[in-house]
């Protein structure tokens, strides 16, 4: 459904990125070191939030998507916990960065990857269709993608407790209603296992 970002005011109907959003935000206030990195994409991955309480923590680098992972990747090597927030199509102009600056090195970068598969609504030049394949042929990286509300809180969580670079990647589009959601997405968030 390509309206989910914009019909993320019905409670009862939330987008996988305003969950991220609210749930990275609500992280962010525990945790000073949290920092937010975005490419010119504040609204469209849920960072309005964040940006307005932690102002000083939320950093847009414009469609400069290469510099957004090597801020990211000074931040992780000074001790802070760099996440990055960017549409899969645009994350592709990065690729050299993220293998030599944060893959190779093994810092502990969390890639929040908003857009993921066929996005509707956004048009082809935003599929985000290749992701998987440049990311998959990168050392150290670990890959997830979850499901529904909970497995996106919880991969969240699950990558700030990492020392290695985690990339959560989501579609856009709206998060399963609760009912729909099965007893298999509880705690605790392992990889290596899938609901089908």
């Amino acid at each position: 459904n390509g309206d989910a970002v914009e019909s993320a005011t019905d409670s009862s109907r939330r987008s996988f990125t305003s969950v991220l959003g609210e749930h990275l935000t609500e992280l962010a206030q525990k945790d000073d070191r949290i920092v937010a990195i975005t490419s010119a994409m504040c609204d469209g991955t849920g960072l309005v939030e964040l940006r307005k309480r932690f102002a000083d923590r939320f950093y847009d680098v414009g469609i400069a998507e290469g510099a957004a992972v090597d801020i990211a990747a000074g931040f992780a090597r000074s001790g802070l916990k760099p996440i990055i927030c960017i549409y899969s199509t645009f994350l592709q102009r990065s690729f050299d960065q993220i293998f030599q600056e944060v893959a190779l090195q093994n810092l502990p970068v969390i890639f929040c990857v908003d857009r993921a598969g066929v996005v509707g609504s956004d048009g082809p030049t935003h599929h985000g269709l290749w992701d998987i394949g440049f990311l998959r042929i990168m050392p150290n990286m670990v890959l997830t993608g979850p499901a529904n509300e909970i497995e996106t809180k919880l991969a969240l969580e699950f990558a700030l407790g990492q020392d290695k670079p985690v990339v959560i990647r989501y579609p856009k589009d709206f998060v399963p209603q609760q009912e729909f959601v099965r007893a298999a997405c509880a705690k605790p968030f392992s990889l290596g296992k899938s609901v089908v």
